[in-house]
């Protein structure tokens, strides 16, 4: 390169060059920019960070960790993703989660437990005011398996103690891990919050009636391991009354049902997301009836698009496959299903233990005169 265009280059204004270190991660930024004159340095400075450490097995990231994190000033840092448990526990031994006060997205997809039961770590997420979007995996391990615990704690902290007001993508997990219990100490809430994609793992049926005043602004919402209904006394469920619909943005649900969801329960969420067009529901064979999914997706989700229906048997269930039958002979002759071109697939699952017969439900249709 010439003088002539590193001298053009220097010249390049401020907001230029931010526009440009956008593209870059934070150790990209130093490896690639740091160092080149004193008006870059100056920037670089100012210029939010992005800390990306997501791939396992990077080498360069404890360097980094060690030797360059420190001396960047935390009030810039606005997103941080750390994919191994090691670069996790490093990063926090140098800052603080309750430091990252201008902290807009926090992902730890391989976080182990802590056996603290003050949730001190977990606590300072009151501190993230312009938080946006939070995902985290709580793994147990190492001898602590304190991981619902703490699922349960942020849950209850976000959606009853106004932690990271600004949050819109909330995902949490514990993989492999539920307690067939309602979180304590969650109440119904009764401020909407700003979350627009959601996804909680596992949930009571309890516990979901108690959060829906709070996602009218959810747009995706997701349940990937486990949907369950529990048997503990709750009047407001026993009523299961529906006067508006709580989720009415929604357009998007995945719900993994337990053996215990019967079709009330389908009906009562579906009530609260009338302008559905996507949706994903694993289920038990009892969910198996055409005519009742027809009442049901007729009347409660008018703008669905796309449907994917998969109830599960033991492979040896003879009244599944009774089901299976009846079902089938219904879609070949009632109108609903005949017009969305409903296609049935038999799979066999053979990773269970009791070995599985699924059958699959699914439409997919461009164009619906609704």
């Amino acid at each position: 390169m010439s003088n002539l265009q590193c001298s053009v280059i220097k010249l390049f204004p401020v907001e230029l060059w931010r526009e440009v270190f956008g593209y870059f991660n934070s150790n990209e930024l130093w490896f690639s920019f740091r160092g080149l004159n004193n008006r870059i340095d100056e920037i670089l400075s100012q210029t939010a960070l992005h800390i990306n450490f997501e791939k396992k097995g990077n080498h360069s990231c404890f360097f980094f960790m060690k030797n360059i994190l420190p001396t960047m000033n935390v009030s810039n840092i606005q997103s941080v993703k750390l994919g191994n448990y090691d670069v996790i526990k490093d990063f926090f031994s140098i800052y603080s989660l309750g430091s990252l006060v201008q902290l807009r997205l926090l992902s730890l997809p391989y976080m182990y437990s802590f056996n603290d039961n003050s949730f001190a770590f977990w606590n300072q997420l009151a501190s993230l005011k312009h938080l946006k979007s939070l995902e985290l995996m709580l793994c147990g391990g190492f001898g602590h398996d304190n991981c619902i615990d703490e699922k349960e704690f942020i849950i209850l902290s976000v959606f009853n103690k106004d932690f990271c007001p600004l949050l819109k993508r909330f995902t949490i997990g514990t993989p492999g891990r539920m307690r067939y219990t309602s979180i304590p100490s969650l109440i119904t809430t009764t401020n909407t919050t700003n979350i627009e994609y959601m996804s909680l793992g596992s949930l009571t049926f309890n516990d979901l009636i108690k959060l829906l005043p709070a996602l009218q602004n959810v747009k995706s919402f997701c349940i990937d391991y486990q949907l369950y209904h529990n048997n503990e006394s709750n009047e407001q469920q026993q009523k299961m009354t529906t006067t508006i619909s709580l989720m009415p943005k929604c357009t998007r649900l995945h719900l993994k049902l337990s053996d215990d969801i019967m079709f009330e329960h389908v009906e009562y969420i579906l009530k609260h997301t009338p302008n559905l067009t996507v949706l994903f529901l694993w289920g038990w064979w009892h969910l198996l009836d055409a005519k009742k999914w027809e009442a049901l997706l007729s009347t409660y989700c008018p703008k669905l698009l796309k449907l994917d229906l998969i109830c599960t048997a033991n492979v040896y269930d003879d009244d599944f496959g009774d089901a299976e039958d009846n079902f089938e002979q219904d879609c070949a002759t009632i109108r609903f299903w005949i017009e969305r071109n409903v296609r049935i697939i038999y799979e066999e699952d053979f990773s269970a233990h009791d070995y599985r017969d699924d059958i699959v439900v699914r439409f997919n249709i461009q164009k619906m005169d609704h």
